[in-house]
Formats: structure tokens, sequence, C-alpha cells
């Protein structure tokens, strides 16, 4: 089978459609920062959609107070719809946030407050995450569970 271009422009075109067609999906992609940022965004406005649609269908994610590891957007959502619903005021207090290649990790504190405003309980909290094409694959988050039973 032999391809040949018959004149310059529709061999200019064919190379802008592959050019176009391969840079979409890079430039449409946001940085492992953005992303993160996004999901405690999406935590802080309580976006159960919003924060499923930033893992990609095979992350894995970690934490103590998990009996096993859970996977994508479901375990996602089954992680903060337990949160929302045990803690619902919770609010997080970033400490320090880096950022190397397409991890970042993220020190933060956990609140959540009494109706008079005071504080109930805060719990600190580290979390590392690797972000690739622009979706969370790897959440592992450790804090102390002073003891609690994993879910």
């Amino acid at each position: 089978m032999e391809f040949t271009v018959k004149s310059l422009h529709s061999g200019v075109w064919f190379s802008s459609i592959l050019v176009a067609t391969i840079s979409i999906p890079v430039l449409a992609q946001e940085s492992p920062e953005a992303v993160v940022k996004r999901r405690f965004e999406a935590t802080a406005n309580r976006n159960l959609d919003a924060i499923a649609a930033l893992y990609a269908a095979d992350a894995i994610e970690t934490s103590p107070a998990f009996c096993a590891p859970r996977q994508g957007s479901v375990g996602a959502r089954k992680t903060y719809g337990d949160l929302f619903r045990d803690a619902p005021g919770i609010e997080n207090e970033v400490t320090n946030f880096v950022v190397e290649g397409n991890h970042v990790a993220v020190q933060f504190i956990a609140r959540v407050r009494k109706p008079d405003g005071s504080i109930a309980f805060e719990v600190p909290l580290a979390n590392f995450l690797t972000v690739e094409r622009g979706r969370i694959v790897r959440d592992d988050t450790y804090f102390d569970t002073k003891g609690g039973p994993c879910s």
C-alpha cells in the first residue's frame, strides 16, 4: 500500500490536524498542584462529584482508617461521603504543600468546630499524592487514629 500526498496544501492540512490531535490532550491536563488544590476546594465545598472526578478509575487510596485500600472514584466517593456524614462541619487548614514532578505532599489540620465556634477536635494529617494525566492515581494519608478501628 502506498500513501502519497497529492499537494502541499493537503500535506500541511494533515500535519496541522495531526499536531492538533496530539497537542490537545497535553494542553488540557492540569498540573499535579492544580489537581490537588481542586480536591481541597471540592472538599471545602462538600462536592462529592467533583472529588470523585479527580480520581483515576484505578487509583489507590490508603489510610490508617481503612481496613483495606480503596480504589478509584468509587473509593474516593466512599471516603469523602463517610467524612462529610460523620464530620459535617469539617474544615482543612493546609500548613505545608510541596510539589515535585507528579508527586504532591500536603500537611494539613482537619478541624471540626462546636456550634459555639470552639474546636471539637482537630487532627494533623500528611497526604502524599501522585497525579498522572490530570487524575489522582495514588493517595496515601497518614494520621494518628488514636486506637480507633478501621472501616
